[in-house]
């Protein structure tokens, strides 16, 4: 009768240094196609290489390097993978040294920054270039640009706007709209800045492609707009009243045009990810200590309005009211959609409140 053989350990050593080393191959090629992606995506969507035939020549020598990487019996290997890390090298750093210039030929609606000038007292703003303009269509409109005085201490609410568009739920565009006493509503709609007849797209967005602008506006114009006027991307624009006190949103208003400000002496770029229309409020928000725009909470801006919900910040209809009739109830397409131009857009979108 055969002895059975216990394995050696050096046997055994063996095979958990191969499923070690296997490991260590899988993640480092892991890393490798997702360094080539990215460098792939920096490389295509630059503004410094204008021509799609020197964008792809720089693009294919770079896969070439990244193929043969792949491939361990390749002569002077040591030599491709410098040259492949060092041309990724180059890509980062040169990526990274971009500057925003806020001096490219922009589209009509970002052509002019609004600019606020605070009274000595620092109770009232007059705010310059506050877009209103008058849409026929998305690309079809009177351009009208207004002046108005607002004082801090006239601040009665803050709403919470979030436009999802073609069905997306993860990611949305966010919206402040504060009310004065007179009725007056204002908007703070932090936007990439586009050139002119270009269309927002969430790849160049990675890369430092757009530019960040806050554009103050009336709702006619940038709710109007999501409402009526963008059909075929379907937006779905949601507004929530906020428990937020009116000295509060004072201060997020007034930090806003300062930074509004500063943006228009110091560009920034905007970053679908990192540095979008919630996260770019991050650094006025902090100061409240409010955390819903900050970490993955501003990448999935979309999923925010079940955050406020869930943490009381969003004022409820009534106490025990489920978030998903909660949120079917503050949708305001349906309420505006069939109208042309209706002169009391503000109110019509508000018919759950009556009374502020």
């Amino acid at each position: 009768m055969a002895k059975s053989r216990k394995p050696s350990g050096k046997n055994t050593a063996s095979a958990k240094g191969g499923r070690g080393g296997n490991v260590f191959l899988w993640s480092l090629w892991s890393l490798n196609w997702l360094l080539t992606l990215w460098c792939s995506g920096a490389i295509w969507f630059q503004r410094g290489l204008p021509a799609p035939a020197v964008k792809g020549t720089v693009l294919g020598f770079f896969l070439i390097l990244a193929l043969f990487f792949q491939f361990r019996s390749v002569r002077n290997k040591r030599w491709l993978i410098g040259s492949y890390l060092l041309a990724a090298a180059v890509v980062t750093a040169w990526l990274t040294l971009l500057h925003p210039t806020g001096k490219q030929d922009w589209d009509p609606p970002f052509i002019k920054m609004p600019t606020a000038r605070f009274s000595a007292d620092g109770n009232s703003v007059t705010i310059e270039n506050i877009r209103d303009f008058h849409y026929r269509s998305e690309h079809d409109y009177d351009i009208r640009y207004r002046t108005d005085t607002y004082r801090f201490d006239e601040i009665t609410a803050m709403d919470y706007s979030i436009t999802h568009w073609n069905g997306s739920e993860l990611f949305g565009h966010i919206m402040l709209s504060f009310t004065f006493k007179d009725g007056r509503r204002l908007v703070i709609s932090p936007e990439a800045r586009l050139e002119r007849g270009e269309i927002y797209e969430l790849l160049p967005g990675f890369y430092r492609w757009y530019e960040l602008i806050f554009i103050v506006a009336t709702e006619e114009d940038v709710f109007q707009l999501r409402t009526h006027h963008r059909r075929y991307e379907q937006e779905e624009v949601l507004l929530y009243p906020t428990n937020t006190q009116p000295e509060i949103a004072a201060y997020l208003l007034r930090d806003l045009l300062e930074r509004g400000n500063r943006l228009a002496e110091h560009p920034e770029f905007y970053n679908g990810l990192f540095y979008n229309c919630l996260s770019s409020m991050a650094p006025t928000a902090e100061k409240l200590g409010f955390d819903f725009c900050t970490g993955l909470r501003g990448t999935f801006n979309g999923l925010s309005d079940y955050t406020g919900y869930r943490t009381g910040w969003l004022r409820r209809d009534w106490a025990d009211q489920e978030f998903r009739e909660y949120k079917k109830r503050h949708s305001v397409n349906q309420y505006v959609e069939h109208l042309v131009d209706p002169p009391d857009y503000s109110q019509r979108i508000r018919p759950y409140l009556q009374k502020r």
